[in-house]
């Protein structure tokens, strides 16, 4: 049998160059250009290369490993041991666009400044078959920053990896092309901000690829499942509105200490969410403490939080600017004072959500997005169906402290004082299957399984959104928890027994107590909204109904 002969290929990682380029060497870090301490050497294109393809090379640049450095002295011969990188990055015109082609470190050389953010993911989003995926990289935009990654190693639905990724920020997606566009057998391929994949080795056909590519990325419709991918619009660094975002940032971290800054002010824009989250391929494990450097001086923080941050930054003399969020960077270190993290920008670890009722900002690794506002109203339509509450209940003013750690069980306890229409479960120990489950905080008359949080972020709504729905299932679920339940009421007040043996559950409540003008839901965090609306949905379809209740703080509460 003669096997026929098959071409060589490469996997070309390619990057959209935002538009208005008019030199490619622009879109190289300023230490690669031609000139420059590191430049990279311009290579002479020969007849294969296309029309326009400019390609530039650093080669065998030396380091000496952490590890032969360190272990020298244990190992002599590790003394001379280096390693070798080479960059090689080709500049190819696509259909009056640029893409930068990378190989090697190659990525490692450009100004990210000129990078087209989600130009992959765009794609992906268009042209991925949500039935052959591989891998799912996303992390979460609220205070947590949970990042993830999973990886199934045959091809499988976006479902079968449990990955929501509604309301989360995608950062990777690795899976095959549906059918019906005319591509060639790229095999798996890797979307982030960068396309990545398969191909015969040569430009011509790679050029015709990524032509194909961006008329998918700019015309081509949706898939639903990777729909939220498409409402996170990339904003230019350079941008007014990012110019605006950036000043209201910098008031909100440094307060008191920040400098006049100026250019309009961010009128009509509430801050939502703002937290410490280490950039995504950090392991928080080999953290020991952190450093952030001003200039020549340098401050310590060891615990992973927003308020240690912000004291080590306040520690160091003067006011503060926009340009510091750039200028003042953070590394984290390990247990050994070794560098465990590149030094990033102050701005690259934190998250930031400002908006107001028509627009919402994002600020996640470093990167400025804009929520589609057909996205934001599509969420905003789905949760003003879920039932306000508030006045049936008639919960009082939450106003007071009440007992230190204690607090939520003090206010639950005079929520039902003098009534008959409501009794307080918080912290009544029911148990299933061994774990310690609260069926609700206060239960009302008419069929109302009320849970009880004051906002301090979207962190303490997902437990409660969570808490709610577990705590309905487990009562549909489990009749030995269920009749523990019953005869708690029992014991309050016999004339609940009714309502609370009503299966499922009538009404899952979520009362939310605010030490501010808020309201709820329109000025969660967009997160919260999306988790809010995916709780209220499994509980629908557990056969009870989710309903919201605003409480009012008349006190600043303290940390708990």
């Amino acid at each position: 049998m003669i096997v026929a002969e098959r071409n060589p290929t490469l996997r070309f990682n390619c990057f959209l160059l935002r538009e208005g380029l008019k030199d490619c060497e622009k879109a190289l870090r300023v230490q690669y250009r031609p000139g420059s301490k590191s430049e990279m050497r311009k290579l002479a294109n020969s007849d294969n290369a296309p029309d326009g393809c400019v390609a530039y090379l650093r080669d065998r640049t030396e380091n000496v490993p952490a590890w032969a450095r360190l272990l020298a002295p244990a190992f002599s011969e590790l003394e001379g041991v280096l390693n070798f990188s080479n960059r090689l990055v080709i500049f190819l015109p696509v259909k009056n666009r640029t893409f930068a082609i990378c190989f090697g470190y190659g990525s490692s050389t450009l100004e990210w400044s000129w990078v087209e953010a989600n130009f992959g993911l765009r794609f992906a989003a268009r042209r991925f078959d949500s039935k052959a995926m591989t891998g799912v990289g996303s992390r979460r935009i609220d205070s947590s920053a949970r990042s993830q990654w999973v990886q199934i190693p045959t091809n499988s639905s976006i479902s079968d990896f449990e990955v929501e990724l509604d309301g989360e920020f995608t950062r990777k997606l690795i899976g095959n092309l549906s059918e019906g566009v005319e591509f060639p057998e790229l095999g798996a391929v890797v979307a982030t901000d960068s396309v990545a994949f398969k191909l015969e080795t040569d430009l011509n056909r790679v050029r015709d690829v990524l032509g194909v590519m961006l008329e998918t990325a700019e015309t081509g419709d949706v898939t639903k499942d990777l729909a939220f991918i498409d409402s996170l619009e990339p904003l230019r660094a350079k941008s007014e509105v990012v110019k605006t975002l950036e000043r209201l940032l910098t008031m909100e971290f440094f307060g008191d200490r920040v400098r006049n800054t100026q250019g309009p002010a961010a009128e009509g824009l509430d801050v939502h969410l703002l937290a410490f989250a280490p950039p995504d391929d950090l392991s928080v494990e080999n953290i020991h403490n952190f450093v952030i450097y001003k200039g020549e001086d340098s401050q310590e923080f060891e615990e992973m939080s927003l308020q240690s941050l912000r004291a080590a930054i306040l520690s160091f003399p003067g006011k503060f600017g926009v340009t510091s969020l750039a200028s003042m960077k953070v590394q984290a270190r390990d247990s050994n004072g070794a560098a465990a993290s590149i030094a990033r920008p102050l701005k690259h670890w934190l998250i930031f959500e400002a908006g107001n009722q028509d627009r919402r900002y994002l600020l996640t690794l470093g990167k400025w997005y804009a929520l589609a506002e057909s996205y934001s109203k599509k969420l905003d339509e789905d949760l003003a169906q879920i039932e306000d509450v508030t006045d049936v209940l008639n919960l009082r003013t939450w106003d007071d402290w009440g007992p230190k750690k204690n607090w939520e069980k003090h206010f639950n306890e005079r929520a039902a004082e003098g009534r008959n229409d409501l009794i307080c479960l918080d912290r009544h120990p029911i148990y299933s299957e061994g774990d310690q489950i609260e069926a609700c905080d206060l239960l009302h008359a008419d069929g109302y399984l009320v849970h009880v949080k004051k906002y301090t972020g979207s962190q303490t709504l997902s437990h409660l959104f969570s808490q709610g729905f577990v705590s309905a299932q487990t009562l549909i679920s489990d009749a030995a928890y269920r009749s523990d339940f019953l005869e708690a009421v029992n014991s309050i007040n016999p004339a609940l027994v009714g309502v609370a043996g009503s299966m499922p559950p009538k009404f899952v409540t979520y009362a939310i107590a605010f030490d501010d003008q808020q309201w709820l839901p329109q000025d969660l965090p967009t997160f919260s909204k999306v988790n809010l609306r995916s709780f209220s949905k499994r509980i629908k379809l557990l056969g009870s109904t989710a309903t919201l209740a605003r409480v009012q703080m008349t006190f600043k509460s303290k940390d708990t």
